[in-house]
């Protein structure tokens, strides 16, 4: 692995750029099925001395040296990142330091959001055979790519290998379809569906979308430009990990409805997204769809999705990096976004990833569970510095069978836990008094975002954010860390929790084996936020779930 400014593709655990695996493995394109794994990272994220994200451990865990799967790597947005397409590549004379700042530039108004959705809509079309299984994974702004790459599959197709030279064409499509609130016709045959019956390959799915706190904006000083990309129907599982505290307004979260939510697109809507341009100004196929779709008398119709029915979303606590990774490591060298990173690894192998042999026993034993919930939580928009307690001494842990068939929380107890409430709040952490400052300019300035209505429909806000928290849906599934870290935390207090905490403690819970479930069943019944917080007698908050311990056991090898 190198700090390549390219996207760079691994195969039999080499590194090749899309060109270089093209000639030298011709026959990816005609032989067996594979996986092709996308790993998608978020803004100003690449390899290099800074500490990786979720996505980027992730791959470097990703088994590389097998003929059943091709992983493939892109920097975030915000990062000297190339497409293999020469219309799309920056020129080679940039200095670095022009380079530095085109970079800052576009991680606040993410002007190469086309050239990294193009890059890996590129590396499907070139190596996607029929019956392959796509995955993909994204942290952030690389989450948002994922999603976008995935709308563009479902509305125009995946080219036919040899016809590359009409991505850009089908770029357009797509983002003008998009800008324009993704109308449709009452006519059989639309601009899109014809280009993708003549160019593409159709009803090609997406297997597993792994994603960490997708937010909806592309850029800080620019909303969103595809506000409608959260509603492919062509993948078919959905795991979404969500920060509960983030507060930054450019980084609220956006959310996959879910299959129950039916109420949402039984409206019409109008779009405001096109205008009525005489014919005669048309200058482009682009112009002439806009121009079609603005005429449509049908285009305030937004077509309804049909919504996955394998979507979850998990929320954990910690701001966005807390999520995604990026922060520091503390005091014993752990991270709270390693909670997360546990959850997605075992989402991941039960959709069939392939890791490298004991890759996943290594982290889980390095970077156990109850370190992770532990860890420092931050807060970009603190502004004074703040220092957590140390945490207490610790022994190793060693997972028993016992952990994970247990009918009793008595059988498995860890001492060194906690004996009290301990401070864990480490604020605006490696970022400066500047960061903290700029961040509330934009909390502060009525700064143009959108939102939607509860008919799908998309309004422009010119309000101050203030610092709110964000909002959690009533029906939201709280992750097991939430509650301990309410526990064991004494300056971890969310003010946007749902009201019905013992119904979240016991749904979150429940999925464990080492819990009896009329134990829990019980002690969740009339829970509170101080109940949680008060009580140290019971034995429930001595044992620690865990998603990785059941698959370690079942294969040790992982």
């Amino acid at each position: 692995m190198t700090n390549s400014k390219d996207s760079f593709v691994y195969y039999r655990d080499k590194e090749y750029s899309i060109k270089d695996l093209n000639e030298k493995f011709p026959s990816l394109h005609l032989n067996q099925t594979k996986s092709l794994i996308l790993c998608l990272d978020g803004t100003e994220n690449e390899f290099g001395p800074k500490p990786f994200t979720n996505v980027l451990k992730l791959f470097a865990m990703l088994e590389k040296d097998n003929n059943d799967q091709l992983c493939y790597y892109q920097p975030g947005i915000g990062t000297s990142f190339q497409s293999e397409s020469k219309d799309l590549r920056e020129t080679n004379f940039i200095s670095s330091n022009i380079t530095r700042f085109v970079n800052q530039v576009d991680s606040m108004v993410a002007f190469t959001v086309k050239v990294h959705v193009i890059a890996a809509y590129e590396f499907l079309c070139k190596f996607y055979n029929k019956g392959d299984k796509i995955y993909l994974f994204g942290f952030s702004r690389g989450s948002f790519t994922a999603r976008i790459v995935a709308g563009m599959i479902e509305k125009v197709g995946l080219i036919n290998k040899g016809l590359e030279n009409m991505i850009p064409m089908a770029w357009n499509i797509y983002a003008n379809w998009e800008k324009a609130g993704q109308p449709y016709e009452n006519m059989t045959v639309t601009f899109a569906q014809e280009f993708k019956k003549t160019f593409s390959r159709n009803d090609i799915r997406i297997h597993f979308m792994g994603l960490w706190d997708s937010i909806n904006s592309v850029g800080v000083l620019r909303d969103q430009m595809f506000p409608y990309a959260i509603r492919s129907s062509n993948v078919d599982h959905i795991r979404h990990a969500v920060s509960i505290d983030e507060r930054r307004s450019k980084f609220k979260q956006q959310l996959f409805y879910s299959p129950n939510e039916e109420s949402d697109f039984n409206s019409s809507i109008e779009s405001t997204s096109t205008s009525d341009n005489s014919y005669s100004s048309l200058k482009s196929i682009s112009d002439l769809l806009l121009y079609l779709l603005g005429r449509n008398p049908h285009r305030s119709l937004r077509e309804p999705p049909q919504p996955n029915n394998d979507l979850v979303q998990v929320f954990f606590p910690g701001n966005h990096g807390d999520i995604g990774g990026g922060w520091e490591p503390n005091d014993g060298n752990q991270l709270l976004s390693n909670v997360s990173l546990r959850w997605m690894l075992a989402q991941a192998i039960k959709f069939n990833v392939i890791f490298k042999p004991k890759s996943i026993g290594t982290f889980a034993t390095t970077f156990p569970s109850y370190m992770g919930f532990l860890s420092y939580n931050h807060d970009v928009l603190t502004i004074l510095p703040r220092y957590p307690d140390s945490l207490p001494t610790t022994t190793e842990i060693t997972y028993s069978a016992s952990a994970s068939v247990a009918d009793s929380v008595e059988s498995v107890k860890y001492p060194h836990l906690p004996t009290a409430p301990i401070e864990r709040f480490v604020g605006r952490g490696s970022s400066t008094f500047i960061d903290a400052l700029f961040w509330w300019v934009l909390e502060l300035l009525p700064i143009s975002y959108k939102i939607e209505d509860q008919y799908g429909q998309r309004k422009q806000v010119f309000k101050p954010n203030l610092g709110h928290h964000r909002i959690l849906p009533t029906d939201c599934v709280l992750h097991w860390s939430v509650f301990y870290r309410l526990h064991y935390v004494s300056d971890y207090n969310p003010e946007n929790l749902p009201p019905e905490i013992g119904e979240k403690f016991l749904q979150s819970l429940s999925q464990f084996q080492i819990f009896n479930f009329n134990l829990i069943k019980d002690y969740s019944e009339g829970l509170t936020i101080d109940k949680i917080k008060q009580d140290w007698d019971s034995q429930i908050w001595k044992v620690i779930p865990d998603e990785l311990t059941a698959l370690l056991q079942d294969n040790p090898d992982l």
